[in-house]
């Protein structure tokens, strides 16, 4: 699922717009070193978005443990999305 479908789930489920703040990320683009070319993050897969957030910080304060709280952060995003939309269904 991409950040994109989830952004327009979500405005469905909360019957609101999606805020322009919102679309100019999605918009924006980085650079993918795999791929070897920029990627839009809405196109961006969930876990593959999650993954680039956790690295980037992780990166930044480069310490153990903040890295073990934010990757548990992250799995507890992860499974309340999971619980959310895919209905039990992953």
């Amino acid at each position: 699922m991409t950040l994109d479908q989830i952004v327009k789930m979500q405005s469905i489920i909360d019957k609101r717009a999606i805020r322009s703040d919102t679309l100019e990320f999605l918009n924006q683009t980085r650079y993918s070193d795999s791929k070897k070319a920029n990627i839009r993050f809405g196109d961006m897969h969930i876990d593959h978005f999650l993954t680039v957030v956790s690295n980037d910080f992780i990166n930044i304060n480069n310490g153990e443990e903040k890295e073990k709280s934010f990757h548990e952060m992250l799995e507890k995003v992860k499974k309340k999305i999971i619980k959310e939309f895919s209905h039990g269904n992953h």
